[in-house]
């Protein structure tokens, strides 16, 4: 009996323990609730400070930069085969795009071969001329040869032979004369022939050359190294707000990657097309970073487009990309594509009415106030924010007025 009276007085014990701990910790939720939510309690209306903001996301990017173009060449679109990691620094000199060089590779390796079988074919004829002029040039003398003798012959006294002898010698001495010509003319047509084929052997041979040294040449525009050190950094596509990547195809003369000079920053927003007529060149705007939290820098927005353009081919979100200047640059911390929200401030009053937004209901037609007292009055907003609606000083006169109309329809 004894026993059983000590545990049940030791179990009582336990339970007003835990009871006790179960308070306390209730009590705790409770000021932790308080502390977060700073609305659940206070009076309906207190008089304070208002401000009504919209709030922006971008990205951060260079004022300048050295834009990475595609190449202009024979081929209207290129596709990417590689790109510089981005965020990446490179020096001067380091590979940052290669395009698809397959087309101007095999063109170089074809124009290679045919420049080869053009080079022979002009030794082969050279040597077919010079062995020709050769043979001529061996009848050449045997027709000198003749032709001399026949001239000696024919310049005997003619009372010295018969006259029969003496026509047949003047005879050969004209027939030697006439084939001398003869081979003197075929060899000038022979080398003139010559010269005129080697011509257009070496003429189609050096257009060849010139094609070939075009082919390495857009070769070596569609790899692209860096022109300066940087930080690599993508372009977007146009029209959307996706970036380049590999495997993308692109026109000669689009930007695909930028190096941009860190020593100036701007913002870029993505403004929906709800709040884009809200903005206006100008505004003033509190610019926050995600990678220095704590810090702000402010700025205005400077460039507003007249068109959206599309988060992506696919999309059917229409955004307006806003640029915002920087007053000032935080030069080695800032770098571009780093997150960014901007407070754009659109409506700022001091010491005004203030009523809780958790206090006003909305029936469709009238905002209505609970008081303190529990007791509702119709009020007219002023302007209103994520916590607030400002009311005039008047606001008691009005909500009379207001009653009074309702009793009176």
């Amino acid at each position: 009996m004894l026993f059983t009276l000590t545990l049940s007085a030791r179990s009582l014990a336990i339970a007003l323990a835990v009871s006790a701990l179960s308070v306390v910790s209730l009590s705790g939720c409770a000021d932790d609730a308080s502390a977060s939510n700073p609305q659940a309690s206070g009076p309906s209306i207190a008089r304070g400070n208002f401000e009504r903001a919209l709030l922006l996301t971008g990205a951060l990017e260079a004022v300048r930069s050295i834009e990475i173009k595609a190449p202009q060449t024979a081929v209207f679109q290129t596709r990417i085969q590689f790109m510089a990691e981005e965020g990446s620094e490179v020096r001067t000199g380091d590979p940052l795009v290669d395009f698809d060089n397959t087309v101007f590779a095999d063109q170089a390796e074809d124009l290679e071969n045919r420049i080869l079988d053009a080079e022979t074919t002009i030794v082969s004829r050279r040597n077919e001329l010079e062995t020709a002029l050769k043979d001529l040039q061996i009848e050449l003398a045997e027709r000198e040869f003749a032709y001399e003798s026949a001239k000696v012959r024919a310049q005997i006294d003619p009372s010295i032979v018969s006259r029969r002898d003496f026509e047949e010698r003047r005879f050969q001495y004209e027939k030697a004369t006439r084939e001398l010509n003869e081979t003197k003319a075929r060899i000038a047509l022979t080398q003139e022939q010559g010269r005129a084929d080697l011509d257009v052997l070496e003429i189609d041979r050096d257009k060849l050359r010139a094609d070939l040294l075009k082919a390495k040449e857009a070769l070596r525009v569609l790899s692209i190294k860096a022109p300066a050190p940087g930080l690599v950094v993508y372009e977007r596509r146009q029209g959307t707000t996706l970036r380049f990547q590999e495997g993308d195809s692109c026109w000669p003369g689009t930007t695909v990657m930028r190096l941009p000079d860190l020593g100036e920053m701007r913002v870029v927003f993505d403004v929906n097309e709800v709040d884009a007529p809200l903005l206006r060149v100008g505004m003033p705007v509190r610019i926050e970073l995600d990678s220095f939290p704590g810090r702000s820098v402010m700025g205005h927005i400077a460039q507003i487009p007249s068109m959206a353009v599309r988060r992506d081919e696919s999309s059917k979100i229409a955004l307006y990309r806003v640029v915002a200047r920087l007053d000032e640059t935080w030069v080695g911390e800032m770098k571009p594509g780093m997150s960014a929200l901007g407070t754009l401030i659109q409506d700022e009053r001091a010491n005004v009415l203030l009523a809780r937004r958790d206090r006003v209901r909305w029936d469709g037609t009238t905002y209505w106030l609970r008081t303190d007292d529990g007791s509702e009055r119709a009020i007219e907003p002023l302007a209103r924010n994520e916590r607030h609606y400002v009311l005039a000083d008047d606001w008691e006169t009005r909500a009379a007025t207001l009653a009074t109309n309702q009793e009176a329809s």
